[in-house]
């Protein structure tokens, strides 16, 4: 979905190290502290936290600060097309939990985090679609459980799976699939974090009927096995 090509997580600074500077892939950029102006073609604008700015492959960037800022730089290639420009988002708690993981962070990680900002960018800027938004709503309050079927779920709504997974692959980037196991993810990756649970309780808790399938899932997606991610995350 994502290939990560480098990343930089900067400290406060007064300026960047180049004014201007063209990328042959994707690149993102986004203040943690501060605010810089910022200029793609004819698009220009300010940037303070919240903001993200997507630079499409062969474009220049143009960036000066206007106070010390400290931000994320990374460039990917993918084919998930983000939106080019400045994108506000809109989970800006969902954003601080994404920059928190970085912290401690190696390739694996921030490949995740890169990836989960460019879907949070689609979502806000793509155009929303009330069948897919009602089957995100359903997935949202049931994640939890191991027996949620795709195929109910598109009956319930009218539609064939197929053509769930396509409308919702156009509105969000991703498949039902994808999307759910997203959420299984993120809610596992909090419990590692913050709570001393075992892996078959977490498991449980997030949709999977045994810790092992869970590792398994977690491992593939993130490139770390459970017990490494608490323990990189509480260092």
């Amino acid at each position: 979905m994502l290939e990560l090509d480098g990343y930089l997580l900067a400290p406060s600074r007064p300026q960047f190290s180049l004014p201007f500077d063209t990328y042959d892939t994707w690149c993102l950029l986004l203040p943690i502290a501060g605010s810089f102006d910022y200029g793609i073609g004819d698009a220009q604008g300010t940037v303070k936290f919240g903001d993200i700015v997507v630079c499409p492959p062969g474009g220049t960037l143009h960036r000066r600060m206007r106070t010390r800022t400290s931000f994320f730089h990374a460039r990917f290639t993918t084919e998930l097309e983000p939106p080019p420009g400045r994108t506000r988002v809109r989970d800006l708690d969902r954003l601080r939990g994404n920059l928190a993981l970085l912290g401690n962070s190696d390739t694996a990680i921030a490949t995740h985090v890169v990836t989960d900002l460019v879907l949070m960018l689609r979502r806000t800027r793509l155009p929303q679609d009330p069948l897919v938004h009602s089957a995100m709503t359903y997935l949202q309050e049931h994640y939890a459980s191991p027996d949620v079927s795709l195929t109910e779920l598109a009956a319930s709504l009218g539609i064939s799976p197929s053509q769930l997974s396509r409308r919702f692959r156009t509105a969000r980037g991703i498949t039902p699939v994808s999307y759910l196991r997203d959420l299984r993810l993120q809610q596992a990756r909090e419990l590692l974090a913050e709570t001393d649970q075992t892996l078959q309780v977490i498991a449980e808790h997030t949709g999977y009927r045994s810790a092992f399938y869970l590792s398994r899932v977690f491992s593939a997606q993130t490139g770390h096995s459970p017990s490494e991610y608490r323990r990189t995350t509480r260092v």
